[in-house]
């Protein structure tokens, strides 16, 4: 054995002695919690658990990138879009939402939850033909065909991390997992060399033998080691940082339950609550028998043997020999006596009453409050509600943070593998209708400064308050609607107040749910405000000079109009001059037709008188 390996292997074991315990433990807790051994009739603690899992994580959240820096440039906007499509489209091609849902389960459970990214890509061989000295030689040859990183879930028995002088997880050095697998499998992955020191015979039995390989991060020498107990003689396979994440480990820091400052092993929930549910268990085993004790039984007088089975059936007569006797003796009830049962029905009432103390124990230890199970007395005020609800709320408000801080930084490591690994082909295809110019721009720097002025975050959703945040909304849009009402006149009177208006609108905007996608209609609007604003603005005159100008422009208005009446009183005079004119000329006309007339008609009386004259002579 070498030096380096028995190093490890002693590391190794020290981890697992330390996490024993809580390996034993986690077992416990799953066959407790799916009821195995059938025992807890009534599973409190499975009620518990199922109440948070949605509480504490429902829906698939959406991831958005954005700049950290609000500058106009292209280039960081595109790298932007190409990291955020490229996140959309992967968490895509697997069940992203459940494998998160897997490290959900082992957190309210075991009380740590685990899960880490792995890049896989895959390649189509291909044969080429390559022209050398001798001739053409057909060679094989690998081209990328596709890749993508996956979420991969690691089961807390399966996992372990440094336990040398380590308290927080800041401080871990190394991780490791366990990985299962057969001889013949580890013989497949790791090469032909180490069969001979590692499967005793070539028969299919031994090959079959199950194994453990331990898959070790090492972040101080930054390699991945891969070693099994049943192979002493070195690692089975050894490699670089492939990945060269910032953090080196391909894991975000795990969701974990109580934890102290000595210790990165947590302590579940569970363990807080065991002796309440082995109480609530005993209790509820109590109370079976108890009612189990409780039936109708006595004894009667032998010498009326026809009343042994009166209680056989729901109504039944019996007939006695001798019914004189019967009620001599008082009847019925002077000859049977029954067992007596009230202390039963005492004992009953009080297990009822301590199981429902310590059900309600259960509840305030986990923070399940009785409004989140669906209970609620209906005489209750609804402030009363409210406060119950916050308080279940608030208890495991930093649980959500938690999650979702656990989702954020598993994210960031997806991204960092993405900018790191992925081609520029492969990336260039996440944006369409862009230059190719700015898309290249664009690739380059998110290979080279990756998440470096970068702000990735996730925007989730919460069913436990639908109305609570509507009425949010509802609020908010109504105080930016007066907000902005007021802001337009007292910022146009007042530019310089603009920046507080800004500032007093985006805190209100920031409260909404979904909040980034107002963001930049708020700076679109905002920086055009600001740029009006900026407008060098025309001189204001002197006011007595504004007066004599505006009196000038009033003379002139007045001016103006008296020229007009003037004018039109001139072509009014005009107008009539002009009539007068064509009723005189008319005049004359007539006079002249008149006086034609009259010479034609004395022209015409001249000519008769005549005629007549001549006549007379000729006729003696």
């Amino acid at each position: 054995m070498s030096e380096k390996i028995e190093r490890w292997l002693k590391k190794i074991e020290a981890a697992e002695k330390k996490y024993e315990d809580y390996h034993k433990l986690v077992e416990d807790i799953r066959g407790y919690y799916k009821n195995d051994k059938k025992k807890n009739k009534q599973n409190i603690f499975w009620a518990s658990v199922e109440t948070l899992k949605p509480f504490l994580y429902f829906k698939q959240p959406k991831v958005y990138v954005e700049r950290k820096e609000k500058v106009n440039d292209p280039v960081q906007s595109t790298a932007c879009q190409i990291l955020e499509k490229a996140l959309e489209w992967n968490i895509g091609q697997f069940d992203f939402d459940g494998v998160i849902k897997y490290a959900r389960n082992d957190y309210l459970l075991s009380g740590m939850g685990l899960l880490y990214e792995k890049y896989e890509p895959t390649f189509t061989k291909i044969e080429q033909e390559i022209v050398s000295e001798n001739g053409i030689e057909i060679t094989q040859a690998e081209i990328l065909d596709s890749e993508q990183v996956n979420t991969v879930y690691i089961d807390p028995v399966d996992f372990i991390a440094d336990s040398e002088k380590v308290g927080i997880w800041e401080d871990v050095t190394w991780v490791a997992r366990k990985i299962h697998m057969t001889k013949k499998e580890v013989v497949e992955q790791f090469g032909e060399q180490v069969r001979e020191f590692f499967v005793e015979t070539d028969d299919e039995e031994d090959l079959q033998k199950n194994t453990v390989v331990y898959e070790i991060w090492d972040k101080t020498s930054r390699s991945i080691k891969y070693i099994c107990k049943d192979y002493e003689l070195d690692f089975l396979k050894e490699t670089g940082d492939l990945l060269k994440l910032q953090g080196f480990f391909p894991m975000p820091k795990p969701i974990m339950s109580t934890t102290t400052s000595d210790s990165i092993v947590p302590v579940p929930d569970y363990s807080e609550i065991k002796p309440m549910l082995d109480e609530l268990d005993g209790i509820t085993e109590r109370m079976k028998k108890t009612m189990q004790a409780i039936k109708v039984s006595g004894c009667y007088d032998n010498s009326f043997s026809q009343l042994g089975n009166i209680l056989n059936k729901d109504v039944t007569l019996v007939s006695i020999n001798d019914f004189t006797k019967l009620k001599e003796n008082g009847g019925i009830a002077g000859v049977i006596d029954f067992m007596p049962i009230a202390q039963y029905i005492q004992s009953l009432e009080a297990l009822a009453q301590h199981k429902a103390e310590l059900v309600t124990q259960i509840y305030e230890v986990t923070g399940v409050s009785d409004i989140m199970r669906g209970n609620s007395d209906p005489n209750e005020t609804a402030t009363a509600v409210t406060k119950k609800t916050n308080f279940g709320t608030l208890r495991n408000q930093d649980r959500q943070n938690d999650m979702q801080r656990f989702i954020t930084d598993l994210l960031k490591i997806k991204a960092e593998i993405i900018c790191e690994q992925f081609a520029p082909e492969t990336l260039a295809n996440f944006v369409k209708n862009v230059d190719p110019q700015t898309v290249m721009l664009a690739i380059e720097l998110l290979k080279t400064d990756k998440m470096r002025g970068m702000l990735l975050g996730i925007e989730t959703d919460s069913s436990f308050n639908q109305s609570e945040e509507a009425q949010k909304v509802n609020d908010a849009v109504t105080l930016i609607h007066t907000m902005v009402t007021n802001a337009f006149q007292v910022v146009s009177a007042q530019p310089l107040l603009l920046p507080l208006y800004r500032q007093m609108i985006e805190t209100v905007v920031v409260t909404l749910p979904n909040a980034r996608q107002y963001e930049p209609v708020i700076d679109e609007v905002f920086n055009k405000i600001q740029q009006q604003l900026s407008e060098p603005q025309p001189e204001q005159p002197d006011p007595e000079i504004l007066k004599v100008q505006q009196q000038g422009q009033k003379n002139q208005q007045e001016f103006a109009i008296k020229q007009e009446q003037n004018q039109l009183k001139a072509q009014e005079i005009a107008n009539k001059k002009q009539i007068e004119d064509a009723k005189l000329m008319l005049t004359k006309q007539e006079m002249v037709y008149q006086a034609a007339l009259k010479q034609q008609e004395i022209d015409i009386k001249g000519e008769t008188n005549e005629n007549i004259t001549t006549g007379f002579a000729r006729g003696f």
